[in-house]
């Protein structure tokens, strides 16, 4: 009996302990799992992520946000919304350039009182020139909510302009190597050695105004006066061409006068009257066909120029043909302007004709 009385003592212990192990486990709080924790932290009340509402900010780091409504594959609107938060992420960098940002590129990047012809020379060689990308700006966030796809992209700005700057480096080196050279020959012979050199201030630059763009700073580094004297050099080569008009008929000779006068303004040399052929350096050969009307009182001409541009020896360098107007109340200065639309026209052609030819 004494036997059988402990067992069931024993019994009513254990249960009761079984018991008061299920009443604390029900009135203990359940921990929450971190990692959802961590999302829910990131999330505003209605779903939408914090970051496309408050951008992040951090020391020597750039946001941007990009957002658009889904339609069809979210996968698709996600990755527009990567596209447009790249493009708020330069902006926000845009936003935030000092007002001294502007005219130290234009600073840098000017010519002081260059010709048109140097200017349009250089300015093709700019246009050459490959975009800078920003190749650290990554997407490090995604989500879809309430039928929009929301995107976040950050740029290391520092590690961005560490490499900007090596790359401007290595462009420096290579302007570094003309600063002995010393070509020979007539003045296009010596512009085949030296043009190379725009070509490369013009590559060097767009990484100065892209590290000016990136970096905390944003100031574009100036080009030193080393590299500048390089660039002067080019520009004085480019003031010595010699240019002799040929006109082919009556229409084109009628040209004469305004073609000569809007090229040397331009910053060509033209052959003067008596001068050996052999000392010029390029033949512009123009042919034209002029016509004309009249409407509302005021005068319209026209001319279709056919031109060619040829070396001292003939060597045909380049050709076009193209239709110039002049409109004016008076039919001298109709003509006049359809002569020198026909001159700007001539000297595109010959700023691209050195670059690409001649390199």
């Amino acid at each position: 009996m004494i036997h059988q009385a402990h067992c069931h003592t024993l019994k009513n212990l254990v249960v009761a302990g079984c018991c008061l192990l299920l009443a604390a486990c029900a009135s203990s709080p359940s921990q929450p799992d971190n990692s959802m924790a961590d999302n829910d932290t990131r999330l505003s009340r209605d779903g939408t992520p914090v970051w496309a509402v408050t951008p992040p900010s951090a020391a020597g780091m750039a946001y941007g946000v990009g957002s658009i409504e889904v339609y069809g594959d979210p996968a698709s609107a996600v990755k527009r919304a990567s596209e447009l938060a790249r493009v708020d992420l330069v902006s926000q960098l845009r936003v935030t350039i000092s007002g001294d940002f502007s005219s130290t590129v234009t600073e840098t990047a000017a010519t002081g009182t260059a010709t048109r012809v140097q200017r349009s020379v250089s300015q093709y060689a700019r246009s050459q020139v490959a975009e800078v990308q920003l190749d650290e700006v990554s997407i490090t966030d995604a989500s879809v909510a309430n039928g929009y796809a929301y995107a976040l992209a950050e740029l290391d700005r520092t590690a961005a302009s560490a490499r900007l700057r090596q790359q401007m480096a290595e462009v420096e080196q290579q302007l570094d190597q003309y600063a002995n050279v010393q070509p020979q020959g007539d003045t296009l012979q010596q512009l085949r050695v030296m043009l190379p050199i725009l070509g490369l201030i013009a590559e060097r630059q767009a990484f100065a105004e892209k590290l000016g763009l990136v970096s905390v700073q944003h100031r574009v580094p100036a080009l030193s006066a080393e590299h500048k004297a390089l660039q002067q050099r080019v520009y004085t080569l480019l003031d010595q061409l010699t240019v002799r008009l040929s006109f082919d008929n009556d229409d084109a000779r009628l040209m004469q006068g305004a073609l000569i006068e809007t090229l040397t303004s331009q910053g060509l040399r033209m052959q003067t009257p008596g001068q050996p052929q052999n000392n010029v350096d390029l033949v512009f050969g123009v042919s034209a066909e002029r016509s004309s009307r009249q409407q509302g009182g005021r005068f319209y001409a026209f001319v279709q120029a056919r031109i060619t541009i040829a070396d001292r020896d003939g060597r045909v360098l380049s050709s076009f043909s193209d239709t110039a107007r002049g409109v004016s109340g008076l039919e001298a200065n109709a003509w006049q302007g359809a002569a020198e639309a026909v001159a700007d026209k001539l000297q595109q052609e010959l700023a691209q004709t050195l670059a690409e030819r001649l390199q």
